[in-house]
């Protein structure tokens, strides 16, 4: 499974979706309809699996009505069946569907068709009825259908996004504490407060303004702020912003951290990608339908990081409840369970994110290193930006504007 890529497909990947489309039904539709569901709609979802930027599987999905989510599409390459991808792409749909207050879902199979019908049913959907030359003339279909769980809030913030937003950027990005930087070279289309974000209301962190703000050409995406588990925090209220915008089209987020270096070999100002995490916070989004605990982080997306960024390294991060700062025997438990780095953040996010179908790159840009023996506190992470910023920002500013691209 690590070979594949999972996003939401542009148009660029309409031509690979025809084909795929071409191999696996014997009534394709055509290149425009394949193009249709690749458009950025509030009630439509499209995500494709991919090895090596060719589509291997697919699924559409849309909010038919008010509490439906139907499945319009499912199929995964022969050569690709039994890896699981199935199972991911349905887990994505069905997960966004309920971010989307849906809560039910229903979709048509062929009545001949009984791996499908084996494999929905394994996934919790249970036959209704017979639909009879729903295919065609003597080609009968079946009705299936599985309830959900609704996620509230998500629904009304992202529609409250889409009429605020003039268009849905390609790139998420987090800004985590004192990272408010990185927007300047890009200028301001639109900035938008948390307080004004239906259910974004809060308190602040210092070193994050609490803004919404769109890159000039309207390619980049920028929550400057998140919310954190040591204040009050459920893993749905954390994840909500971010979801909302995945929701509504936002497939590649990279997500930052100040965070503080557990192996010695980091210093202040450098960066580390992440590779995998280890969630010693207790805290967690909403769990998807199908499991996400394998290839969090995009492999294709750190290759590019690891050419972009300068005094950077791959490593595993550490997330923590806080607001306290790691004791000794913290830091030495950490290092032994193989994490580089560490921070109170990022890990619910990531979750969250590559649950609704996207591809996450992560970061921890290192402001403190918590083996030094002495104290740590938030005024001198924020105080370790000058230096941060000093050694990464030519290069995660060039990062950002291949990304967005």
């Amino acid at each position: 499974m690590d070979n594949v890529e999972y996003y939401r497909p542009s148009l660029d990947d309409a031509d690979s979706l025809f084909l795929l489309e071409q191999i696996c039904f014997p009534s394709p539709w055509d290149l425009q309809e394949i193009k249709a569901l690749i458009q950025r709609d509030p009630v439509l979802y499209t995500i494709g699996a991919f090895v090596d930027g060719s589509a291997v599987g697919y699924i559409s999905a849309t909010i038919s009505e008010p509490g439906t989510l139907h499945v319009i599409s499912l199929c995964v390459h022969p050569e690709q069946r039994r890896r699981g991808i199935a199972g991911d792409l349905l887990g994505s749909a069905l997960y966004w569907g309920r971010h989307m207050e849906a809560e039910r879902t229903v979709l048509e199979v062929r009545t001949e068709n009984s791996p499908a019908i084996e494999f929905y049913g394994n996934s919790g959907f249970t036959v209704q009825k017979t639909l009879p030359d729903f295919y065609g003339e003597g080609e009968n279909g079946i009705f299936m259908e599985k309830p959900l769980v609704p996620l509230v809030h998500t629904l009304n913030t992202s529609l409250y996004l889409n009429n605020r937003l003039n268009r849905i950027p390609r790139l998420g990005v987090i800004l985590g504490s004192g990272i408010g930087w990185a927007t300047e070279p890009f200028g301001i289309g639109q900035s938008i407060p948390f307080s004004e974000i239906p259910s974004m209301a809060g308190e602040a962190v210092e070193g994050h303004s609490h803004t919404l703000q769109t890159s000039k050409d309207g390619r980049i995406i920028f929550v400057m702020g998140r919310r954190h588990h040591y204040q009050g925090y459920s893993g749905r209220e954390i994840t909500l912003l971010p979801a909302a915008l995945a929701a509504l089209g936002v497939g590649t987020w990279v997500l930052t951290s100040s965070s503080g270096a557990v192996d010695p070999d980091y210093s202040v100002g450098d960066a580390m990608i992440f590779t995998d995490h280890i969630n010693f916070s207790g805290c967690i989004p909403d769990p998807p339908e199908h499991s996400t605990g394998h290839s969090v982080y995009s492999l294709q997306l750190q290759e590019i990081a690891g050419k972009c960024m300068k005094n950077c390294r791959r490593g595993v991060f550490a997330s923590v409840s806080g607001p306290a700062y790691e004791t000794a025997a913290e830091v030495a438990l950490i290092r032994e369970s193989g994490a580089s780095a560490v921070s109170m953040s990022t890990v619910q996010e990531a979750l969250a994110l590559r649950s609704m179908g996207c591809r996450v790159l992560a970061l921890a840009l290192i402001t403190n290193a918590v083996d030094s023996g002495e104290s740590v506190c938030h005024d001198e992470v924020l105080s370790a930006q000058n230096t941060v910023r000093e050694k990464q920002e030519d290069s995660f500013i060039q990062l950002l504007k291949r990304l967005s691209k």
